[in-house]
């Protein structure tokens, strides 16, 4: 057997973890079918993660830290309405490429009881809305966001209306494609919240 650096080993278990929760729900995650998959014992995989929700944990990292990098790279687009447009197009491309991690990122009854998960699902939740309140701002100092809501209002709409296709994209069974429903989504998003110049 190959012996694996640590991040490498983290990774395999993430994306096997992934693979499991994608195939069988959250309830499907454990550390014995976690190692089992990998091939190596469960002491090894508790060498590398506290419990399953130290790996829940590193995948909502994983996601925040994927999407700070993509808001950066949105912010340099304009005008707004492509903004919006792009950000949509890549959410519902991660989504659907990712389905697994739609199911950690949307499931509240798990965090409920684990602090760790609960504050990294806050938090990215938190940076997301200050993220696209920050874009509105922005559009309504530029005259191309309307200005008679509030910039937080606003980004409220346009992540609640992601959210709510992926929830139910996620308990549909993943029965229609993401992304072609979401062109509809974005085109009422960005009639609803841009002002046409």
């Amino acid at each position: 057997m190959v012996k694996l650096d640590t991040k490498t080993r983290q990774k395999q278990i993430l994306e096997i973890s992934l693979e499991l929760i994608k195939d069988g729900g959250i309830q499907n995650l454990t550390m014995k079918k976690i190692s089992k998959k990998v091939g190596i014992s469960e002491q090894a995989i508790y060498r590398h993660y506290e419990n399953k929700f130290a790996i829940l944990c590193s995948i909502i990292k994983y996601f925040n830290e994927h999407f700070e990098t993509v808001y950066k790279e949105i912010s340099k687009i304009k005008p707004t309405a492509d903004k919006i447009a792009r950000m949509i197009d890549i959410h519902l491309e991660y989504f659907e490429d990712n389905p697994a991690t739609a199911a950690v990122i949307f499931s509240e009854e798990i965090f409920q009881n684990d602090s760790d998960l609960s504050q990294e699902v806050r938090k990215l939740v938190e940076w997301r809305i200050r993220a696209v309140t920050g874009m509105m701002e922005n559009g309504q100092k530029q005259g191309d966001v309307r200005n008679d809501y509030s910039a937080n209002d606003l980004a409220f709409v346009i992540l609640g209306g992601l959210r709510f296709l992926v929830t139910t994209w996620r308990l549909s069974d993943f029965s229609f494609s993401l992304r072609d429903k979401g062109e509809s989504l974005k085109r009422s998003i960005i009639e609803l919240v841009t002002v046409k110049l």
